[in-house]
Formats: structure tokens, sequence, C-alpha cells
């Protein structure tokens, strides 16, 4: 008995060790940074499906390091804070540094039903999300990961 004590003692250090050293702190800020943005996206489509009076989107700007969540009608497209987001004073736009990666230039867009779209223009919907078009995200540190968004369904597994 003393014996099967002492191995499961020794079995359970060598796995805390193992594990340890197998899951770095850069891999869990990606993954963080990754489920951050696909939320926020999951986000921005609800909106859209409750709030039928407007388009809601996420975009990317990579030149400018920065995205944020926005809402377009026919006579005005405006950014919207986004729940959880990590603002810089006054700001309505989140920096990659905030977010702790990298992103690629990307516009999603949601109609009310859920659809999603790669532009918008006066609050009109166009160029619908094609299977070509994925991954539509990717989020980057070190490595990167990518966040698909099926058309017409604007389902983001």
């Amino acid at each position: 008995m003393i014996e099967m004590v002492v191995v499961l003692i020794l079995m359970t250090i060598i796995a805390a060790t193992v594990l340890g050293r197998a899951v770095t702190p850069s891999d869990t800020d990606l993954t963080s940074a990754t489920e951050k943005i696909r939320s926020q996206i999951r986000f921005a489509q609800s909106q859209a499906m409750k709030r039928s009076d407007a388009l809601w989107g996420i975009q990317s700007d990579s030149a400018g390091k920065q995205y944020w969540l926005f809402r377009a009608t026919a006579t005005v497209t405006e950014d919207v804070v986004m729940p959880g987001g990590d603002y810089i004073g006054a700001s309505t736009r989140i920096t990659f540094a905030s977010l702790g990666a990298d992103l690629n230039q990307f516009t999603v867009v949601f109609d009310r039903m859920g659809r999603p779209y790669k532009a918008q223009a006066n609050g009109i919907p166009n160029t619908p999300v094609a299977a070509g078009d994925n991954p539509m995200v990717s989020v980057t540190k070190d490595e990167t990961r990518y966040i698909n968004v099926t058309p017409e369904t604007g389902r983001i597994p």
C-alpha cells in the first residue's frame, strides 16, 4: 500500500513538471486573444440580430494597429464601445497592444438575420462572405491562430 502511494506521488510530480513546461505563457496569451476576438465577433452578430434597425460589425485596421465595433445605418456609421474592451482614454478603438496580439486587416458585418458580409455602404450590406474568404481573421503572437466565419449562417466555430 505504501509503495502504491509513493508511486502515485512520484507520477503526480512528474506529470506536473511535464505539463508545466508544455504550456507557455505565450500560448495562453494567444489563446486568450483569439477567444476574445471570437467572442467580440459573436457579440456583433447578436447585436445585429437583436437590433434590426442597423448593421453591426467589427473592423480591424492593421496599419493603425487597432480594431473596433461599429453600428451602421443609412445615415451614419458610428463606433460603439464593446463590452470587455480594453480602451485607452476616451477612445472607442482597441489597440493591438491592449489585445496582446496582432490581427490582420478585416471587416465583418452582420445583417439582422446574422448573415456575414465583408463590407457595407450606408447601412446596406454588400459582398457576402464566401467559403474562399476563410479564414477571415488571423490572430498572431509568435504563432498564428485563425477564426473562420461560416458563409450564409455566420457560425463562428
